[in-house]
């Protein structure tokens, strides 16, 4: 899940191309020669500037990450670097985190294959699943999977965000209190399908959509998900903790402190409620797992080729610098398909090059739900080892 103020997917994009690019903007990349069918292994070189961008990263609350590049011309890297915790406690590459708004890409799956299966329909309007929810009968299920359905972002109410960053354990917590907030925020509706703007209440919205065409509680969908792409490590939580070996979670947006400002010790946030992001944010994974996952995301594993092309509907997130789109519960970012994701205490970036056939995972332990600091970390892995695949708009 994301908490993002209003103006954050402005700035949001702003700031990933400034990662991705840097100074420059990048030329377009080329499909180039089809991948050679042998492992040739990792340069070197190309080990040295992951390493290095890797140490890079533990800063400013980070303690570790851990990167993962699935190449078939390459072989396989996986590594993980600095530590699970403050304390000293190593960190290894199968660690269980909280991969937030990723989650978005299993709810997409789950709904997409009920509308393979004719048990929903793109054209449904929520109404149909959800009573009493403002512009309900014109919102439609595609409209909620690609973010443009104009619902209020219940993760943008202040009061909620403040006992949120409180207390992310927060006790009592159901979907159904994200939902009081969306309706007490009626006037802040817009028309749906005019802009796309990222939105946590629209996959919430989807879990009562998977829930009211199965009958069963929407969790039991995306552990389904995970099941039938056998992710061994990826699950839905039930409780507020993390199964061992763990990595924890720190409290912080990945940057320094302003000059002259003493840097604060960053809170831990591991322990948190799994139900405050829910279909929206909740699964827990492994980076092993989410390389693997990259590849069936990027390739639409499960679903018809149809529905596939109909995932990759893409609208713009940015218009200018890299292609910023989003598709269906998916996102494009230059000619990378994925999704990033960041909650209190862990960020991640989990994405497929087509061409390549490659998938490339990072994973931080500093986040505070605005920024997604492992994008900088993906930037520099991509940049080294796919250079000009963060294709710009013309």
């Amino acid at each position: 899940m994301s908490s993002r103020p209003v103006g954050y997917h402005t700035r949001r994009a702003l700031v990933l191309l400034a990662v991705l690019c840097g100074a420059a903007a990048l030329a377009a990349c080329s499909a180039g020669p089809a991948p050679a069918p042998r492992p040739s292994g990792f340069a070197p070189a190309d080990v040295a500037a992951v390493d290095a961008a890797a140490g890079a990263a533990l800063t400013d609350g980070a303690t570790g990450a851990i990167v993962a590049v699935s190449d078939p011309r390459r072989g396989t890297l996986l590594k993980a670097y600095g530590t699970a915790d403050t304390g000293g406690e190593p960190l290894t590459p199968d660690a269980s985190y909280r991969i937030a708004s990723v989650t978005k890409t299993f709810t997409a799956d789950a709904v997409l294959r009920l509308v393979d299966q004719r048990r929903v329909a793109l054209a449904d309007p929520v109404a149909k699943y959800v009573p009493d929810l403002p512009n309900g009968d014109r919102i439609t299920v595609r409209d909620l999977l690609a973010m443009r359905s104009g619902v209020y972002d219940f993760a943008d109410d202040q009061a909620f965000f403040a006992r949120y960053t409180a207390d992310p354990a927060y006790p009592g917590w159901t979907p159904a209190d994200a939902l009081a907030i969306m309706r007490a925020h009626a006037a802040e509706f817009t028309a749906p399908d005019r802009q796309t703007v990222y939105c946590n209440s629209n996959y919430v919205l989807l879990g009562y959509v998977i829930e009211k065409a199965t009958g069963e509680p929407a969790d039991r969908a995306l552990d389904g998900v995970a099941r039938r792409l056998e992710l061994r490590g990826t699950f839905y939580p039930s409780g507020t903790t993390l199964p061992a070996p763990f990595v924890h979670g720190y409290l912080g947006d990945g940057t320094p402190p302003a000059p002259g400002i003493a840097e604060q010790p960053h809170r831990d946030v591991t322990v948190s409620n799994p139900a405050v992001a829910g279909t929206a944010g909740a699964i827990v994974s492994t980076v092993p797992d989410m390389a693997r996952y990259a590849a069936a995301l990027g390739t639409g594993a499960g679903l018809s080729p149809a529905m596939w092309q109909q995932r990759q509907t893409w609208s713009p997130l940015s218009t200018s610098g890299v292609r910023l789109e989003y598709g269906l519960g998916i996102t494009r970012v230059g000619d990378w398909i994925g999704h990033d994701g960041s909650i209190f205490g862990y960020s991640n970036m989990v994405f497929y090059l087509p061409s390549e056939r490659a998938a490339v995972v990072v994973m931080s332990n500093v986040a505070d739900e605005i920024a997604v600091p492992s994008q900088n970390l993906f930037g520099e892995v991509v940049k080294r080892l796919y250079p000009g695949s963060l294709t710009t708009w013309p």
